[in-house]
């Protein structure tokens, strides 16, 4: 049984953040349906926790630009 599962994350600018923070993903592809690129993360607090981290950050330079 899995401990951990996928999480699908089709916003390209966010996957480019998470690997610069050092999160990596377990897989990528294309959405049958959309054509869309998407990553594939570990569902794991690390991921969950950087993604707020980069949400901060992205609203906190929106913020600054007004």
């Amino acid at each position: 049984m899995l401990k951990n599962k996928p999480v699908y994350n089709y916003d390209i600018e966010e996957c480019n953040q998470l690997f610069k923070k050092g999160v990596y993903p377990i897989g990528c592809g294309i959405g049958d349906k959309d054509g869309r690129v998407f990553h594939v993360f570990t569902a794991n607090r690390r991921y969950f926790d950087m993604v707020k981290l980069i949400n901060f950050e992205m609203n906190e330079k929106r913020q600054s630009n007004m």
